[in-house]
């Protein structure tokens, strides 16, 4: 029965949203190892202790991770505490990074000038920070790649992905690690790629759709693939009428999602959101309905918020709540009762 509901991954490459996981790229179960390495340049030398500036990803990422993967992944970052100077001007990295060759070249330089001193042999990603005042490296990219040949190189590791840092790190903040690493686990963006609006899939939810999201917590759907929710936290329903009491994905246990197959890549999915944890600035908690296409790459909405209440607030009103109706072709959606820490769901399938 569940099969139905495990929508399959059918877009080609290394980021795709479907089951099974996209492989070769990071786990998100256990401890996942973070070599974190410190670059300056000769045009902008850094100015202030590497302590500080981990201090920007530490200990907010390891916690975020610990909350939403429900124990299930722990990140262990390995600091190498010292500026390393790259061999070229900034602006030279920051025209490069966002190529898989030139970016897969600057994280091979730093893990080469920190080989002597750093034990890669179990890191199974490598975050490059770049120093914050650097400008010319504007946005920091994610590298991945499931051909190891084209992996990072070092004590013998293969490591198929690689993070770097750029400018943005001022204004997002450390929470910004934690939405690329989702793309080392091979999870799409949610925002849209073109001059229109860029929020209008996801709006405020999700951090995959924007890194200063209220409401950061991944989707119940991008958890099942992560391996952090089981099969039976899932309520797979196809025909007739149920009623399910899911409760807030802030929260450990219980059912976490209503999953009601629309057609072989589609599916509706009812989950519960409250202001708990890294969720706690949502403006309105309720049962937030979502559309999942995984036929759709990122960029073009692979989930989709419904009903999509878009009046500039960014999907900010969004969650249901006690009384609320909503349809979606053939599937009707009640919310019966909202209690502290669930929702009590109503699901008709014509």
């Amino acid at each position: 029965e569940k099969a139905n509901c495990k929508l399959p991954r059918v877009v080609e490459g290394s980021i795709a949203l479907g089951f099974p996981k996209v492989e070769d790229l990071a786990p998100s179960i256990g401890v996942l190892n973070m070599m974190v390495l410190f670059v300056d340049f000769d045009d902008v030398p850094a100015t202030k202790l590497v302590d500080s500036i981990f201090a920007i990803i530490n200990p907010i990422v390891p916690n975020f991770f610990e909350e939403i993967s429900y124990g299930r992944m722990e990140l262990n970052l390995n600091p190498h505490m010292e500026w390393l100077r790259l061999s070229k001007p900034s602006a030279h990295y920051g025209a490069g990074i966002y190529k898989g060759q030139s970016h897969l070249d600057f994280i091979q330089e730093a893990v080469d000038l920190a080989n002597d001193k750093v034990d890669f042999s179990e890191t199974h990603t490598v975050l490059v920070i770049s120093n914050p005042e650097a400008k010319a490296i504007a946005l920091g990219p994610t590298f991945k790649s499931r051909d190891p040949d084209y992996h990072i190189k070092a004590d013998g590791a293969s490591i198929s992905t690689g993070i770097t840092s750029g400018y943005d790190l001022n204004y997002w903040g450390g929470i910004w690690l934690a939405h690329e690493m989702g793309h080392t686990f091979g999870l799409p963006d949610l925002y849209h790629f073109g001059n229109e609006k860029w929020n209008k899939y996801v709006g405020t939810m999700g951090l995959m759709g924007v890194c200063d999201a209220k409401a950061p917590g991944y989707f119940a759907f991008e958890r099942w693939v992560l391996g952090w929710i089981d099969d039976d936290q899932i309520y797979c329903h196809e025909s007739g009428e149920v009623t399910v009491e899911i409760e807030a994905i802030e929260k450990t246990g219980g059912t976490k999602a209503v999953v009601v197959s629309i057609d072989s890549t589609t599916a509706l999915v009812v989950e519960s959101r409250r202001k708990l944890g890294f969720d706690k600035h949502m403006p309105k908690e309720g049962a937030l309905v979502y559309v999942v296409n995984t036929a759709l790459p990122g960029g073009s909405g692979p989930i989709q918020i419904k009903p999509g209440v878009d009046n500039g607030k960014m999907m900010e009103d969004a969650p249901m709540l006690e009384g609320d109706i909503y349809s979606y072709e053939n599937v009707l959606i009640s919310v019966l009762k909202s209690n502290a820490d669930s929702d009590i769901v109503h699901i008709k399938v014509n």
